[in-house]
């Protein structure tokens, strides 16, 4: 799943404007989404949202290991809300971590982008389908180079190939403080 930079939440991102991790999620997912109902999410019922939502997350990993269970003390705590609740909050979670490098809010003091360790992605039998970014720009004459955001999804594609990301809560705690 390549991400699109030219959606208008990422090509016109600043900073003080909210970033709509919602947003670009849901585009981003667009086609899992209509594989369950052939219709855009904003066009469904809350609970078939739900349940749309419901289902890709179950098919979603992170750094090798399910969304669900990686996130589980975040879900236990969210109990006292609706399902349809939980799944959006577990959306935004996600989609905070996936596109943290375009919210021009979280840019540190030197002007670089936000960056997390967890590599996200759709398993469908098997067959994963990473959330990745590939971006060229111009670097003298005929050269093409990756991105900066480009970039950093290939380390993070590269350090999951290599078994380096955490695979729970307590191993990134331990990793990363």
């Amino acid at each position: 799943m390549n991400i699109n930079t030219d959606n208008p939440v990422i090509k016109y991102a600043q900073e003080g404007k909210d970033f709509q991790y919602d947003k670009i999620f849901y585009a981003t997912v667009n086609d899992y989404i209509m594989e369950y109902k052939n219709a855009r999410l904003d066009k469904l019922t809350d609970h078939d949202a739900s349940v749309c939502l419901a289902r890709i997350i179950r098919r979603m990993e992170v750094n090798g290991v399910p969304v669900q269970q990686f996130f589980k003390e975040e879900l236990d705590d969210w109990t006292d809300v609706s399902n349809y609740t939980r799944v959006l909050r577990l959306c935004d979670l996600m989609a905070r971590d996936i596109f943290c490098c375009f919210d021009k809010n979280r840019y540190d003091e030197n002007g670089n982008f936000d960056r997390v360790n967890r590599y996200y992605c759709v398993n469908t039998d098997g067959n994963r389908d990473f959330f990745t970014l590939e971006q060229y720009q111009k670097s003298g004459l005929f050269k093409k180079v990756r991105t900066p955001e480009s970039e950093y999804f290939k380390d993070l594609e590269s350090r999951y190939e290599a078994g380096l990301l955490p695979k729970s809560k307590d191993e990134e705690r331990k990793l990363y403080g």
